[in-house]
């Protein structure tokens, strides 16, 4: 099984796993043939990546760190959140009946979530999907991101070893609800394809703010969660916002959580700028690491996360392509890939394998559409 870029995938090819809607319920199931008119809709639907069967590569194995249905079901949560605020109401807008649901909502998916994380918790901290498009609205945008952040900072803490189970909860949910505030941000400022005017970023800025507001009175969420909304634009050298706030001053769950949603962004297509490689935002995190973040999360985001997920295309520094067949757990950002085109472009009949954790002079160079060519 590989993921390939919906824009590069080919009528007739056959699903490698089901999709489902934001509802949980299936909407082109497994081993489904596609057909033109299939994937015309799964892009519009902003779906950029498929799980797509192929014979060279039925013995990878790639799992989702939880379950397609209970993703479905987090993004059906995050997705009421625009239904409950527009973006020009009030902070307190709707009944406490319905906050008080909506709060429950969010409690019971991350308690799925822990659920699921804690039975697969010696496997490595990876995310299945890159998109490297931009999202086709802010619901879209806020709901990836949300849940991208969600996974990794608990993941994280899980292998920091030092967390209870309310702890990961309280983590967890200030993750996933980090960027609530964004929704009271005028759309047209969020999704601006040119640089932000002084007085359009404080505008901006605010919604660390709006989220705080949001997150502090709701009973069934975390007092921490409303801090990680408020703190996580804090930096560790005073240069964040909106206090200037330095090192210890900031929260442990507000510094996981404005650390891995920096990266995130990075890796993710904005309206305004192209997504980097993985390797880079790395190398970004490292550079400010101690200046910007904190230095022990940057080593244990390292030394923990497959930034180059089981089944992806990718392009090699030497003009070879393949897909990541294994992951190094001494070297993760190196991982094994396995070669289906020669650098000219010639497929071969009998795949071969390179370690990029024993290649030193080989990197990874293109992911995704950046890889060109379905292979």
């Amino acid at each position: 099984m590989r993921i390939i870029p919906t824009a590069l995938c080919q009528p007739g090819m056959r699903l490698g796993k089901a999709i489902f809607t934001e509802e949980g319920q299936i909407l082109i199931g497994y081993q489904v043939e596609l057909s033109s008119l299939m994937l015309k809709k799964l892009k519009q639907l902003g779906i950029h990546h498929l799980y797509i069967e192929d014979p060279r590569t039925d013995d990878i194995v790639i799992q989702d760190p939880i379950q397609e249905e209970t993703r479905a079901t987090v993004r059906s949560s995050l997705g009421k959140i625009f239904e409950k605020f527009s973006p020009t109401a009030g902070l307190s807008s709707s009944s406490s009946k319905n906050s008080a649901s909506l709060a429950k909502a969010f409690t019971d998916s991350m308690s799925q979530i822990l659920d699921e994380l804690y039975e697969r918790k010696k496997d490595p901290v990876m995310l299945t999907m890159l998109n490297m498009l931009p999202p086709t609205n802010m619901e879209q945008h806020f709901c990836q991101n949300a849940l991208n952040v969600c996974l990794y900072a608990t993941k994280l803490a899980m292998a920091q070893g030092s967390y209870n189970y309310d702890e990961l909860m309280a983590i967890g949910l200030g993750a996933l609800l980090h960027d609530v505030g964004s929704i009271h941000v005028p759309v047209q400022l969020l999704q601006k394809s040119s640089g932000l005017t002084s007085s359009e970023y404080v505008e901006v800025q605010k919604h660390v703010m709006y989220g705080y507001h949001m997150l502090k009175n709701e009973t069934s969420i975390p007092a921490i969660a409303a801090q990680c909304a408020l703190q996580h634009h804090e930096r560790m050298d005073g240069s964040g916002y909106p206090y200037s706030l330095q090192g210890e001053q900031i929260h442990p769950y507000a510094r996981w959580v404005g650390m891995l949603d920096s990266y995130d962004a990075m890796i993710h297509a904005r309206t305004y700028r192209q997504a980097i490689p993985p390797h880079h935002a790395l190398e970004v995190l490292y550079a400010n690491a101690g200046k910007l973040y904190d230095i022990n999360m940057v080593k244990l985001f390292r030394n923990n996360v497959a930034i180059y997920p089981l089944g992806l295309s990718v392009t090699l520094s030497n003009g070879a392509e393949g897909i990541v067949s294994r992951l190094n757990s001494h070297s993760m950002q190196r991982p094994v890939v396995r070669i289906l085109k020669t650098p000219s472009g010639q497929e071969l009949k009998e795949p071969y394998e390179v370690d990029l954790s024993s290649t030193l002079n080989v990197m990874i160079e293109g992911i995704g559409e950046a890889a060109g060519r379905v292979l």
